[in-house]
């Protein structure tokens, strides 16, 4: 017999941060975060909990305690007040390979969504949509990247046989050695000129100009995504949090932007994937041996995650996005960073999607986020 209890206090929360460690025990390719990250994250100081709510769960044997699975329900006040269709979210959707445990906790944060007044369930989501999300479904023989989920193949079974549907895949691109735009030089060198005659320059975040350049690149971030699927506008303070967790991971070398008349219309942020440090750390404990892991190891990280690219809509179609591409393979070559994974990318953005495959990428993951009527 199982039970399905909310989270409510330290233990409770300790057993949901750590239960998907103990359910991929022995999995080589699944890298989990430190235990400081996830809480922080689920901390009411995240900025986001400030304005939303959210509900954890945990699938128990009744008898011994166990816990089985896991899962949150997410009442997401930004994406009501942009989208007003009556949707809430889940995610921490972890399992054992059972499908009454799986319905079990899906209901539950269901029902929950419903009692706020929902009528459907998106997810998974970690807690939104800027943040982790989607279940693998292709590209399990590869470790997940940095803030990358990584999750058992059974998982997509477990939702649809509980009635969700997908509602989009998000793609994982995989590119080694440097793009390949040799073909494109012409068209770069035009563009080259044509931007620098308008004023545009390219230039990296440096300490001195971090806060002042997070602040304006939240503006842009906001105005380039907007069109996107499941998009929500990050304030001051969100987007500020999560420009610090990065740059205690990301040189600023790897942050550059394009500014036109003191304004940015463009950027590029990739950050080294981390998780090669982590996976050194299998407990994700800091003390008494991680923090000596993160020093020793930290500078023989060999792969990045390119996590965000955006023009200016008024820009589009002048090359810029090859550029920023060039200069971001530069900087990364500088660190000795010879392969990158640009992530999330959806399978509705033709813009990213035809930008990949100039540069000579190719899909290596699929992410799907799911929907149900509730």
């Amino acid at each position: 017999m199982t039970m399905i209890v909310r989270v409510q206090n330290k233990k409770h929360q300790k057993e949901f941060i750590e239960f998907p460690r103990n359910l991929y025990a022995g999995e080589p390719n699944y890298i989990s975060d430190l235990n400081v990250t996830v809480k922080n994250k689920l901390s009411k100081n995240n900025p986001f909990l400030k304005h939303s709510e959210v509900a954890m769960f945990m699938a128990k044997d009744s008898s011994s305690q166990k816990p089985l699975g896991r899962i949150a329900a997410i009442y997401n006040k930004t994406h009501l007040a942009v989208n007003d269709d009556n949707s809430g979210f889940f995610g921490f959707f972890d399992c054992i390979q059972d499908k009454e445990i799986s319905d079990d906790l899906i209901n539950t944060a269901s029902e929950w969504l419903k009692d706020k007044g929902l009528k459907r369930m998106i997810g998974p989501t970690n807690l939104t949509t800027n943040n982790s999300c989607g279940i693998l479904i292709q590209g399990f023989e590869y470790p997940n990247q940095v803030d990358m989920p990584y999750n058992h193949s059974y998982y997509s079974r477990l939702l649809e046989e509980n009635g969700l549907s997908k509602v989009i895949d998000l793609y994982a691109y995989h590119l080694i050695d440097k793009p390949d735009l040799e073909k494109y030089s012409n068209l770069m060198s035009r563009a080259k000129s044509r931007l620098s005659n308008m004023g545009v320059r390219i230039r990296s975040i440096t300490a001195k100009t971090f806060k002042s350049d997070i602040r304006r690149l939240r503006l842009i971030y906001n105005k380039c995504n907007r069109e996107h699927w499941g998009f929500l506008p990050l304030n001051d303070e969100e987007f500020m949090a999560m420009a610090q967790d990065l740059k205690s991971i990301m040189p600023y070398k790897l942050g550059i932007l394009a500014e036109l008349n003191n304004e940015i219309v463009g950027y590029i942020i990739a950050v080294p994937d981390f998780n090669q440090v982590l996976k050194r750390i299998p407990n994700g404990k800091l003390w008494p041996y991680g923090i000596f892991k993160i020093l020793k190891y930290r500078n023989k990280i060999d792969s990045a995650r390119v996590m965000i690219i955006g023009v200016d809509p008024d820009l589009r179609g002048s090359g810029l996005d090859l550029i920023l591409y060039q200069a971001i393979t530069n900087a990364l070559y500088d660190q000795n960073i010879f392969q990158c994974e640009p992530a999330y990318v959806m399978e509705t953005n033709k813009t990213m999607n035809s930008l990949m495959v100039k540069i000579g990428g190719t899909i290596r993951k699929r992410y799907r986020l799911y929907k149900k009527s509730i």
